[in-house]
């Protein structure tokens, strides 16, 4: 695994795979990461998703797993994740030892517009999302169904209800 830095103010240095929306590129033998992509964001914006609370919570559906985020001010981001696409050998399924583990995630925020980074935050999931999402992540692999039908269940709900279908939790800052 190479390292990369990511610094505030300077270009992203990782491909962006999202124009605009968020990417969860969780257990990966890299660590868990959120890119949060919003082009030409504002000031405030970015205040928001770095300063202020941020919850998160998932669905569930057959294999979909379909993350939301939620910050201050209605603003939601929801996307899926597909453990099955990550390599076998980059893939990292964590094994918990005790009800108290929790997940961390690096948030990385990114103008899409000029590609440079806006901020990074470190956030931790509660222990419980941490291991719902883990046997989540499990079940998800031994389905072989794809996630086409599941996921467009969801993109056809108001994105303002998805928080609440989500049971989004409150996250700690490290």
């Amino acid at each position: 695994m190479n390292m990369v830095m990511i610094e505030r103010g300077k270009k992203y240095p990782l491909p962006l795979g999202v124009v605009e929306g968020a990417m969860a590129n969780f257990l990966m033998d890299g660590g868990n990461s959120l890119l949060i992509g919003m082009p030409d964001i504002q000031r405030s914006e970015a205040q928001v998703i770095m300063k202020g609370p941020m919850k998160a919570g998932f669905i569930k559906d057959g294999p979909l797993i379909l993350w939301v985020f939620e910050f201050a001010g209605n603003l939601i981001f929801d996307c899926p994740f597909d453990a099955r696409i990550i390599p076998k050998d980059r893939l990292t399924l964590p094994d918990v030892a005790n009800d108290q583990q929790r997940l961390l995630i690096d948030i990385h925020l990114v103008d899409t517009a000029s590609k440079l980074v806006n901020g990074i935050k470190v956030i931790t999931l509660s222990p419980k999302l941490s291991l719902d999402f883990l046997l989540a992540a499990q079940d998800q692999i031994a389905d072989t169904r794809g996630m086409a039908p599941f996921l467009t269940k969801y993109t056809a709900i108001d994105i303002l209800r998805l928080p609440k279908l989500a049971a989004v939790q409150l996250c700690g800052e490290n």
